[in-house]
């Protein structure tokens, strides 16, 4: 469980929730020089990581980052824009002092990712600003508005919209869109640990809705055509929410960056394989470090 660290200039300017992950790190020779930073997606707050934070303690510093209108963020209706949401935080890491980071991003918290990555390595680039660089970026089951390509699929996004009818949505109805059906059998009790999730911190429907929609407009190819810092990109075949096919798209508007599909899981492949996603990571992590240091 990641323990609440208060950051009260970022909670009243931006709205914004940065937990630590308190874990003993294992392994010191070993860890990361820099932290790793969490996003997570559409309307979903750092506690639907589960248990993923404690497997990248194991070898670095780990934060997860709510936004606004998710989980302790005190915002009630969010942000409208994936620029927006970028902006507040490129403006958190700064705020705290958490730059160089390696970001990581889920689905909307991908493109959220890659949008602060392109605003402070501007930032950088600008002021010569060393200890404003991102050491990595990676995205996990995103999208970016690609002509041709779904960005959540038909039946998905109905479904969805249609669990909101009531303000909270019910797990239950969403759930074989999030996770592969084998798993959800090898789990049953996942549905009644997300719904808990959304009992105890509440849910903010507009904020959520504003979130879709902010996706829904988001055209991210230049984005990531400026995105110098190395990046790698994750996905599902399997993906039952987001067309796989996104991502070798994002992976092709990156030079030198790296890509990864899998088979066999939902969408949130860190839910189902976090010790094996942490696997994948660790070396290109300690690679972007190398790599950091090298241009010092």
């Amino acid at each position: 469980m990641a323990a609440h660290v208060a950051f009260e200039k970022v909670l009243q300017s931006l709205s914004l929730v940065v937990d630590k992950d308190e874990k003993q790190i294992e392994g010191q020779q070993h860890k990361l020089r820099y932290p790793i930073v969490l996003v997570r997606g559409l309307g979903r707050s750092s506690a639907f990581w589960l248990d993923f934070p404690a497997e990248l303690a194991k070898f670095a510093c780990v934060y997860t980052l709510d936004l606004p209108g998710t989980g302790k963020s005190r915002s009630r209706l969010g942000r409208g824009s994936i620029p927006a949401l970028g902006q507040d935080v490129a403006a958190a890491l700064k705020e705290e002092g958490l730059l160089p980071c390696h970001l990581i991003g889920i689905s909307l918290g991908g493109m959220v990712t890659a949008e602060a990555t392109r605003i402070l390595e501007r930032s950088q680039k600008k002021r010569n600003l060393e200890a404003s660089k991102v050491a990595s970026l990676t995205m996990i089951g995103s999208s970016a508005g690609f002509t041709g390509e779904e960005r959540i699929k038909g039946e998905a996004l109905l479904k969805l919209l249609w669990s909101l009818r009531k303000g909270r949505p019910k797990h239950k109805e969403i759930a074989e869109y999030l996770v592969s059906p084998a798993f959800l059998k090898e789990h049953p009790g996942l549905v009644e640990t997300w719904d808990n999730i959304y009992a105890r911190e509440g849910f903010r429907t507009i904020a959520v809705v504003r979130q879709l929609l902010a996706a829904a407009f988001f055209h991210g190819e230049e984005t990531l055509k400026e995105v110098q810092c190395p990046a790698f990109f994750l996905v599902s075949k399997n993906d039952g929410l987001v067309s796989w096919r996104n991502t070798p798209r994002l992976w092709e508007q990156v030079a030198g960056s790296q890509m990864v599909v899998v088979e066999g899981t939902g969408h949130d492949i860190p839910t189902e394989r976090g010790p094996e996603v942490a696997r994948i990571l660790r070396p290109f992590l300690q690679d972007a470090e190398r790599q950091l240091e090298q241009e010092k």
